[in-house]
Parts: C-alpha cells; structure tokens; sequence
C-alpha cells in the first residue's frame, strides 16, 4: 500500500514536467508566418476593443477630448500600421497559394 501512494506521488510529481514533451509530439509544428499572422490578428482584436473602451470611456465623461483624441489617434495610427502587416503576410501565404491554382487551372 505504501509503494502505491509513493508511485502515485511521484506520477503527480512528475506530471507536469512530462506533460510539455507528450503534446508538443501530438501536431506539426506551426509555421513561423501562421504564428506570426495568429499573435498580428490577436493584436487587431485587442486594439479594437480598446478603442471602444475608449470611445465609451469618453462618452461616459470619464475622459477630456483633448486625452480622448490624442489617445484614439495613437491607436488608430496602430491599428493602420497593423493592418497593414496583416495584409503583407495575408499576401505572402496567400499570394503562393493564387500562384498555384492559376497554375492548376492552365
């Protein structure tokens, strides 16, 4: 009885340690491009909830619209550049990908 709760503390004692090799082996791994257009698009939605927060805040009167503009012009100056990384690696993974189907097609 005593070897059983002394394996099973040591399993739950290990398990964590483990647990990070056996799920990086369960999928391919992800391509840098894919992980780098996922953390951009994570990003848009952030900036875009916080310029509503934003908006909100002001119309709450919670903000001075000289802070309010000065602030929403900040972020819409982010989100132009953002998208427009977005749209440079949309065009790079996509722009393959309309190369090959028109290929196809021919």
């Amino acid at each position: 009885m005593e070897y059983l709760i002394a394996a099973l503390l040591l399993f739950l004692a290990l398990s964590p340690i483990i647990a990070p090799f056996l799920r990086a082996s369960e999928g391919p791994p992800a391509q840098s491009g894919d992980t780098e257009l996922r953390e951009l698009l994570a990003e848009k939605q952030t900036l875009y909830a916080a310029i509503k927060e934003l908006e909100f805040d002001h119309q709450a009167g919670k903000l001075a619209l000289e802070d309010y503009q000065q602030t929403r012009r900040s972020y819409e100056l982010r989100a132009v550049a953002l998208l427009e990384q977005i749209d440079r690696l949309s065009e790079g993974s996509g722009g393959t990908n309309a190369r090959s189907r028109k290929e196809q097609t021919r």
